[in-house]
């Protein structure tokens, strides 16, 4: 009867352990997949960088441009005839140029917190993945420890 109860002890003890491998299996592909969210959210800065810098590169050719505007206003006083009206013209479209890398320039701002709120999910779903990890192996040695005291019982006996 000792007997069959240590050999239902170790079932259940192989039964368990099996099913925090599985769990800690599990886990271990949670983790492999936040690593690659995090290497997404890597490129996704990197492309805003890229971004950041093409929106510099932008205001710089609008300073030439401002500098472009100012030469045509020297032409316009100058020679006195319809120039002024493609002055206006032009002061116009710098204008709307700059509402419009002013509007992506929001935009990227938003992106940017975005990308800081998925950065804290990612944060977040870490440490989950932490404490679920160490949970499993404090029920491993648990477990471990309790299959030692029985083997330990069934050997006195």
């Amino acid at each position: 009867q000792k007997d069959e109860e240590i050999s239902e002890l170790q079932s259940n003890s192989e039964a368990k352990v099996t099913a925090l491998s599985g769990e800690v299996s599990a886990l271990k592909s949670t983790v492999s997949e936040k690593d690659e969210q995090i290497a997404q959210k890597d490129e996704e800065i990197a492309q805003k960088d890229e971004e950041i810098a093409q929106k510099d590169e932008e205001i710089t050719q609008k300073d030439e441009k401002d500098e472009e505007i100012a030469q045509k206003d020297e032409e316009i006083s100058e020679l006195q005839s319809n120039s002024e009206a493609k002055v206006t013209a032009l002061s116009g479209e710098v204008s709307a140029l700059k509402s419009t890398v002013s509007e992506k320039d929001e935009q990227i701002a938003q992106k940017d917190e975005e990308i800081a709120q998925k950065d804290e999910e990612i944060a977040q779903k870490d440490e989950e993945i932490s404490e679920l990890q160490s949970n499993s192996e404090a029920k491993v040695t648990a477990l471990s420890g309790e299959v030692s005291a029985l083997k330990s019982t069934v050997s006195e006996k």
